[in-house]
């Protein structure tokens, strides 16, 4: 029903709106620049044949120091410094909101994290809850549907294993 496409120029991305006011911002203001140079890959989900961006999300490498964030020694391996991939930013339009599109994007994006670890290794995947309205903590909620784990010393900080990420995939495309 979607194409899922890494950001392109033909893209339009002025009538997206998730709901939350700093990922539409985002996404109208920064992604194409972050995309290009090298910051951040930029996934959107386009209607077939519309160029009209309705969900999208962005990744990138990063590093967690189990110290600082407050991994477990499960989670990090016992590693000290702990390789893995960032969802960036992950948002849906309104409009598509409780059809379980949501959930669909999140599988997207897992899909892509655990193709990048096969070639560049990383054992977490973190997620930054963003809610402009912290009293529900929506997307926290989320995320934790879906396994992500909270990390000790960042209340909207969550991460994911890899491995799980893979046994969630195989778990989707055998339903």
């Amino acid at each position: 029903m979607f194409d899922s496409a890494r950001l392109d120029d033909n893209h339009v991305l002025g009538n997206f709106d998730c709901g939350t006011e700093s990922l539409n911002a985002w996404l109208i203001d920064h992604a194409r620049r972050a995309d290009a140079r090298g910051i951040a890959n930029v996934y959107v989900w386009t209607a077939a044949g519309s160029p009209d961006v309705c969900a999208y999300f962005a990744i990138c490498p990063t590093e967690l120091v189990r110290s600082e964030s407050g991994i477990t020694g499960t989670m990090s391996g016992g590693y000290s410094r702990i390789p893995g991939y960032l969802i960036a930013r992950l948002a849906i339009d309104v409009s598509l909101r409780g059809n379980g599109y949501g959930a669909q994007l999140l599988l997207d994006a897992l899909g892509r994290v655990v193709a990048a670890s096969k070639i560049g290794g990383g054992r977490l995947i973190v997620v930054d809850a963003v809610d402009d309205d912290a009293v529900d903590n929506n997307a926290r909620r989320f995320y934790e549907h879906f396994h992500f784990t909270p990390v000790g010393k960042r209340e909207n900080r969550l991460v994911m294993k890899v491995s799980t990420a893979v046994a969630a995939l195989r778990e989707a495309q055998d339903a």
